[in-house]
């Protein structure tokens, strides 16, 4: 091999392991990054059948303005699936940015170390009344937000993210009305328009970027 030849090597393989330095300090941008745990954000469906409801064929007829409004399918399969997608989204989005984020379900026990991620679909109608989201009762819904709470573990027994407010839930609008806890609610997300995957991937998107500043700021923090 000449030297020509010899340069062009080296050149080539000091390239190659610059680049690759690059990408993973690109990917790993959390330090000392531990598990995220993604549970499934909670999310009420309509206690009808789509093409057996006076009312619910009424309410398809009226249109969707939200990715929560009932469609051909049923209600509880519709919920399933807007749950799944937001989880495998936001999972995604966190192991692009080099988190081990991991899905678990509501009743999984909360894993000793590591984050916990918890969230709700909410319905926020023009007085600011805030209740769980259902899929299936159309536009009378009002706005779609999500909210989520992001928990540092261990924590055996995360507070609750909200709490129903008694003798006001389901007396004039679907799902039950809720007060968010302050201490625990990290963040609201807006889920406007009718594109249901545009939405979800937008907000899976602004979840992850919420996780991944509060994971740094807690590993950047002086240690007490």
């Amino acid at each position: 091999m000449n030297n020509r030849s010899l340069k062009c090597s080296l050149a080539a393989i000091w390239l190659f392991a610059f680049a690759s330095v690059g990408i993973a300090q690109e990917a790993h941008v959390v330090p000392g990054a531990t598990a995220v745990y993604v549970s499934d954000f909670e999310l009420d469906a309509a206690n009808v059948t789509p093409d057996q409801s006076r009312l619910s064929r009424a309410r398809r007829l009226a249109g969707s303005v939200s990715p929560l409004h009932l469609t051909q399918q049923d209600p509880k399969a519709k919920s399933q699936q807007i749950v799944a997608e937001m989880s495998d989204t936001l999972i995604a989005d966190l192991r692009s940015k080099g988190v081990d984020a991991r899905r678990v379900s509501g009743t999984t026990e909360v894993p000793a170390q590591g984050w916990l991620v918890r969230g709700v679909f909410l319905s926020v109608d023009e007085g600011n009344r805030v209740r769980r989201a259902v899929v299936g009762f159309g536009a009378g819904q009002g706005k779609i937000e999500l909210a989520i709470a992001i928990d540092a573990l261990p924590n055996p027994t995360p507070q609750p993210l909200y709490q129903e407010i008694e003798g006001q839930s389901r007396k004039h609008a679907p799902g039950a009305m809720v007060k968010l806890n302050p201490y625990v609610a990290a963040a609201r997300y807006v889920m406007a328009g009718n594109d249901e995957k545009a939405n979800i991937k937008e907000v899976a998107g602004q979840v992850a970027d919420a996780v991944v500043a509060r994971m740094k700021g807690r590993a950047e923090a002086p240690q007490q």
